[in-house]
């Protein structure tokens, strides 16, 4: 009887769907979508945050209507972004990025004055979590460290 049942035992656990770790690929591709929207069409990133979403930029708390208004406020913009010194840390249900992000923003201005642009650098850091089996931002933290 004891075989039998520590066989039924064993096909269960195998049978059974086991969690997965969240990936480094998941968490990249999320992070690039969100960047992607941020700078093409920002009122679709509500589809990559959480309900209760803050940011902290520019030495503020922001919730993600403000700041898709801060967005919003700068116009229309290009965008060169390069992330280095990524670090990212999953478990099942949530993860957390740290990076360094450099950005070159050309602004688009009336023609009597032309395009400005302006670069920074900025120390961040983010997390993840899993809802509805899509991973979403929840915090994101960003210090300008050079402009």
């Amino acid at each position: 009887m004891k075989p039998f049942c520590l066989s039924i035992l064993i096909t269960l656990f195998i049978c059974c769907e086991q969690p997965k770790k969240i990936s480094e690929k998941e968490v990249m591709e999320t992070f690039n979508d969100f960047f992607y929207l941020l700078d093409n069409d920002v009122d679709k990133i509500r589809d990559y945050l959480t309900d209760d979403f803050m940011i902290f930029e520019v030495s503020r708390k922001w919730n993600t209507e403000e700041f898709i208004k801060f967005v919003k406020g700068f116009g229309k913009f290009e965008s060169k972004r390069d992330f280095k010194n990524i670090k990212i840390d999953t478990d099942f249900n949530s993860a957390h990025i740290s990076l360094e992000h450099t950005g070159e923003f050309t602004l688009e201005k009336p023609i009597q004055s032309g395009s400005k642009t302006l670069s920074y650098e900025w120390l961040e850091s983010a997390y993840l979590v899993k809802e509805n089996e899509k991973l979403k931002f929840k915090f994101y933290f960003s210090e300008q460290i050079n402009d």
